[in-house]
């Protein structure tokens, strides 16, 4: 009995020290997003991003693993790739560093990881919140100073048997400028602040896993 308790003590202790580990959190929320190899799904993008207006736009966004991404329109995504390639170990992948953040008024369900990482030659800090109950990536906060601040959050649903897709992104962007300036805005006429803007995105009709060889990205080779 003694050596049952012995046991039962030293693997709680090692899972108590792998959940100290910021990469166990990645590895853990990762296991939902490898289970997609592939897929197609319709984008919608509503947008009013700072110093300057962009109509609304629905194209389709293709996505290979490991790294294949591209929309059907061949238009940029206006965010990293990170947020997209369904793949949170790319997220983390050449970091400068990586660490757990400790929260006190945070869920208990929830942790916060900092990764700071060079995107085009400069230093851009990425703070995550994973939900250890749905182990998803639920929030996002990504600080390019002193560019840029952006807050993003995911809502997902379980739109196949144990693999749960984002239905809906949405990015509030703040710029870092001394001096505000006024842009149009189409939608109602008014001019809004450019210091200010956001970004929405809506998924629909995922088709994945069904890769045909024909799919391929633009450029690269049949």
């Amino acid at each position: 009995m003694l050596k049952k308790i012995i046991f039962l003590m030293v693997i709680g202790s090692l899972v108590f020290l792998w959940a100290k580990d910021p990469n166990y959190y990645i590895r853990r929320a990762n296991l939902n997003y490898k289970q997609v190899d592939d897929m197609i799904v319709t984008l919608r993008i509503r947008s009013r991003l700072p110093e300057a207006t962009v109509p609304d736009r629905e194209t389709e966004l293709h996505f290979i693993r490991p790294d294949s991404l591209f929309t059907e329109d061949n238009e940029p995504l206006m965010l990293p790739r990170e947020i997209f390639l369904m793949d949170l170990e790319r997220l983390v992948k050449d970091a400068r560093s990586l660490r757990l953040i400790e929260v006190e008024e945070a869920k208990n369900h929830s942790v916060f990881l900092e990764v700071i990482k060079a995107v085009e030659e400069r230093d851009v800090i990425f703070l995550t919140m994973i939900d250890t109950l749905s182990w998803l990536l639920t929030q996002m906060k990504m600080i390019d100073k002193p560019e840029m601040i952006a807050d993003i959050s995911f809502t997902h649903e379980e739109l196949f048997p144990g693999i749960f897709l984002p239905t809906d992104i949405r990015v509030m962007i703040e710029t870092k400028q001394s001096e505000k300036k006024k842009v149009p805005n189409p939608r109602s006429g008014i001019p809004v602040s450019s210091s200010f803007g956001y970004i929405d995105m809506r998924f629909s009709n995922y088709r994945i896993n069904m890769l045909h060889p024909s799919l391929t990205e633009p450029g690269m080779p049949q």
